[in-house]
């Protein structure tokens, strides 16, 4: 009789157990959405609503005062892509992108393999090339403006100094935008070195001793082992050095103002002047330039996921 009896109850068990189960899972699920909703409420007001603020400015008209001033579909757009001078822009912009990334790479290279080296005062060598990282964009502006100036400017001044010509990096079309493009590599030289510094120290030292007892020299051990070790770190600094190329704003602000003759001009100036311009407000405009930049940052970011991330070894 006891016998039977226990089945029934092990049955009994499980059946409580499963429909209790249900219940634990529901509590989980409402206990996760409650916590994410914190997320989602910071999100909707300073991503959501502004993006959905831009795509509706972006098919409105505006009046003298910079007003939404009624629907206008996409006649902004396509004021935009018939503009000869717009698609200057976006080319200029995607020229400054790629100089910028490249050389952000390039020079943290240089500048960080060294710096691996165990050498007596490395530490304080590191700490100087590290130290643009605590500097704002405006006031290594304000800086670079002094020091490039054309008339008493110190770049100027020992070039002079050695019998060459004194030569206007700001003020001319053809020196202004490489000045520009070096200035910005400057501003971001100490985070890309910090990010190195620490993706080479992380390199077992082991693998690197193997290496050299299997014959190879320091060149070779840096191309074949150390630099696919720190292919990762590198995908970083390419993807977010690309989107804050494409959105760099006060270097040209405060250097040369979009000038001259809008050869430093990118899509982020460009959104800035229709919006807040001599010639007026024009936020119909400004929001129409965003969407386009949304959509470059967007599918260069997707571009990148996808075919670059396939050459870096987890």
């Amino acid at each position: 009789m006891s016998a039977s009896i226990l089945p029934l109850r092990r049955a009994r068990g499980m059946t409580r157990s499963t429909r209790a189960t249900p219940s634990w899972r529901r509590v989980d699920r409402r206990l996760g959405i409650a916590l994410l909703v914190p997320a989602f409420a910071v999100f909707a007001v300073f991503v959501f609503y502004p993006l959905g603020k831009v795509v509706w400015l972006s098919t409105q008209g505006t009046d003298i005062f910079g007003q939404a001033a009624g629907f206008v579909g996409a006649k902004n757009f396509v004021t935009l892509f018939t503009d000869p001078h717009f698609g200057e822009t976006v080319v200029r912009t995607a020229v400054f992108c790629v100089a910028v990334v490249a050389g952000r790479v390039v020079v943290g290279l240089a500048v960080t393999i060294p710096l691996t080296m165990k050498l007596r005062g490395m530490p304080i060598f590191r700490a100087l090339l590290t130290s643009p990282l605590v500097v704002s964009v405006s006031a290594a502006s304000v800086a670079f403006a002094a020091m490039l100036s054309p008339a008493n400017g110190f770049v100027n001044s020992v070039i002079t100094r050695f019998g060459g010509t004194a030569v206007p990096w700001l003020t001319s079309t053809q020196w202004a935008f490489p000045s520009v493009i070096v200035v910005t590599i400057w501003g971001s030289l100490g985070f890309t070195v910090l990010l190195l510094l620490g993706a080479f120290g992380a390199i077992d030292r082991d693998v690197i001793e193997a290496a050299h007892l299997d014959g190879a020299g320091p060149a070779r051990t840096l191309w074949s082992i150390s630099l696919p070790l720190v292919t990762p770190t590198l995908f970083f600094i390419v993807v977010t050095g690309a989107v804050e190329a494409l959105t760099t704003f006060g270097q040209i602000q405060i250097l040369t103002g979009g000038g001259p003759a809008n050869s430093t001009s990118t899509l982020v100036y460009t959104i800035y002047t229709s919006a807040f311009g001599a010639g007026g407000a024009n936020f119909g405009m400004a929001a129409a330039t965003g969407i386009v930049l949304f959509v470059l940052v967007l599918g260069l970011s997707l571009v990148q996921f996808g075919l670059l991330e396939k050459r870096v070894n987890y």
